[in-house]
């Protein structure tokens, strides 16, 4: 669905971009008080802007898709890279429950793939780590950073409080898909593959749930 109006302005006021141009800005006004300038400032200051804004306007980039056809090993180092890039951008339990996320996969997803391709274990783990997962941090970290800690968006919640719950309910579910893998438990593997396709479909923090 489209974003508002309201939210396009607010993650334009919250952004890097006009964060940067506004701080810029402050240096036309100030070159006044002090006399360097005089005529013309107004236009001085909305230069200086622009300037800032074109230099902050570039939000941290994640990648949001791991290829299907990769090997346990491959999905993993490529997992491992995504932790990494998204960790500076995480507080504490989020970059926790991306350690235990990882310890699950990496558990579980070996056998699951000498199992075989078509089994619906391994396409939750698949869909939810390795889409839903990278959509997930890539949305998360493009917002702006004081957006994603004080704006609420859902249940009264922010960005950041949504991630944290995301993650930490992904956490406890991959860790239930391990626990069943072991003791071949087939009608819970269904109900969590039920549970976690319907629970993850949609990504995005400003999408109406």
């Amino acid at each position: 669905m489209e974003r508002t109006l309201k939210l396009k302005l607010l993650l334009w006021f919250y952004s890097s971009a006009n964060i940067a141009g506004c701080a810029l800005a402050l240096l036309g006004p100030a070159l006044l008080f002090l006399g360097v300038i005089d005529t013309g400032w107004l236009l001085i200051t909305a230069g200086l802007y622009v300037v800032g804004w074109l230099l902050g306007r570039r939000p941290p980039a994640l990648e949001r898709h791991i290829e299907a056809s990769l090997s346990a090993e491959q999905i993993l180092d490529r997992l491992d890279g995504l932790i990494r890039q998204a960790a500076p951008h995480l507080v504490e339990d989020m970059r926790r429950s991306l350690v235990s996320i990882r310890s699950s996969v990496a558990e579980v997803l070996p056998r699951l793939l000498t199992a075989g391709g078509g089994s619906d274990d391994l396409f939750t783990v698949r869909e939810t780590v390795l889409n839903y997962l990278p959509e997930t941090l890539a949305n998360y970290v493009a917002l702006p950073p004081a957006f994603r800690a004080s704006h609420v968006l859902a249940d009264g919640k922010t960005a950041r409080q949504l991630l944290v719950d995301q993650l930490a309910l992904l956490d406890r579910q991959l860790q239930e898909v391990v626990a069943n893998v072991a003791s071949s438990d087939a009608q819970a593997l269904l109900a969590n593959g039920a549970f976690l396709r319907q629970r993850f479909q949609q990504p995005d923090f400003l999408a109406p749930r």
